[in-house]
């Protein structure tokens, strides 16, 4: 960790600055030289394999690049970002695989840690499977695997995801998955860390460390269970990737409260993975208006404001707000298609 932010340390300092009109533009510099330079400085006293001082290089200029296009956006400042989490990515030349056992190089021909996946819970699903890169972390080594699989666009639903309910639309019919869950237990943990703020210091950050890991994981635990239930064909969300600047950037107290009891966008992820593991695609389509757009003529309707039904003054239309939502994000995906548009997401990988 500590060679890699100071590896991060360097480009930061190596970047050149030019001003292009009223900003400052930042420069990485990458050549050949000075990725070489670099290399061989941290080579310098390294006892362990050579191939750690190249993935630190390589997360270290990843990590600038991230936070260039931030910046590039107005999403980050001039700061340079810092890596506060232990970790190290392990590149295929790291380690041995065979038999179900891996072998990790620590120190060339003279150290390395061994670990028998056949005594996993998980054996059974990836013995056929190749392995990735691997990322050690303090508490746990994260295994990635490959599968080659055609994506097919199959049975496709499209979402509308809310705080307590993702209401869907197939072209025929509506469904509803209850999130209440996720609300519930964001809700509770509030609550609690309400009352641990009352607490001395140190018995506060012990507790917050504590019921903040175990928020995590029935979280994840529930969002997984969500996402099973949705991997059986094509799903079509909201793209909300610029939900989270827009949260950020919430002044009510009220509304982030609100904003922090939801995982739209994590859950977006576990159902993308999954369904390209069953061989379905994940689309995304462009989130403006689905709310306050007539699913039925079109006609836009500003002053909607936060009612729960959405009322047409053009054709009559009356309808489920949510349900609305979900059918203009399924004509905003028929709509891509027949365009002769490949919705985002839709490329077989």
């Amino acid at each position: 960790m500590y060679v890699l932010n100071a590896i991060l340390d360097e480009l930061w300092r190596s970047i050149l600055w030019k001003k292009k009109g009223k900003r400052l533009i930042p420069y990485i510099r990458k050549d050949r030289t000075f990725r070489k330079e670099l290399r061989d400085k941290y080579l310098v006293g390294w006892n362990y394999s050579k191939h750690y001082v190249d993935s630190a290089i390589k997360q270290a200029y990843s990590t600038l690049n991230s936070w260039r296009k931030r910046y590039l956006k107005g999403k980050a400042g001039k700061r340079k970002p810092i890596l506060k989490r232990k970790f190290v990515r392990i590149k295929e030349t790291l380690y041995s695989y065979h038999n179900g056992i891996i072998k990790i190089s620590v120190k060339p021909f003279k150290e390395s840690i061994s670990i028998d996946l056949k005594e996993a819970w998980f054996w059974d699903r990836i013995a056929e499977l190749e392995l990735g890169e691997l990322i050690l972390k303090h508490d746990m080594l994260i295994i990635t695997v490959r599968k080659e699989a055609k994506l097919e666009v199959k049975n496709p639903v499209a979402w509308d995801i809310n705080l307590l309910t993702m209401d869907g639309f197939d072209g025929k019919n509506d469904c509803t998955i209850s999130l209440k869950k996720i609300y519930t237990i964001h809700r509770t943990y509030e609550l609690k860390r309400q009352t641990i703020q009352k607490l001395p210091d140190k018995t506060k950050k012990k507790l917050m460390k504590k019921y903040s890991s175990r928020e995590k994981n029935k979280m994840k635990d529930v969002l997984h269970k969500i996402a099973k239930k949705l991997s059986n064909r094509t799903n079509v969300f909201e793209d909300l990737k610029s939900f989270k600047e827009k949260v950020a950037r919430t002044k009510s107290r009220r509304m982030n409260r609100q904003n922090s009891k939801h995982d739209y966008i994590t859950l977006q992820k576990i159902v993308e993975y999954k369904l390209a593991w069953n061989g379905y695609v994940t689309i995304y389509v462009n989130p403006k208006g689905t709310s306050k757009t007539c699913s039925k003529c079109g006609y836009y309707n500003k002053d909607l404001k936060g009612a729960g039904t959405f009322k047409c003054l053009r054709c009559g239309l009356t309808i489920d707000r949510q349900k609305n939502a979900s059918r203009n994000i399924w004509n905003a995906f028929l709509r891509m298609w027949g365009n002769g548009f490949t919705p985002k997401g839709a490329q077989a990988q």
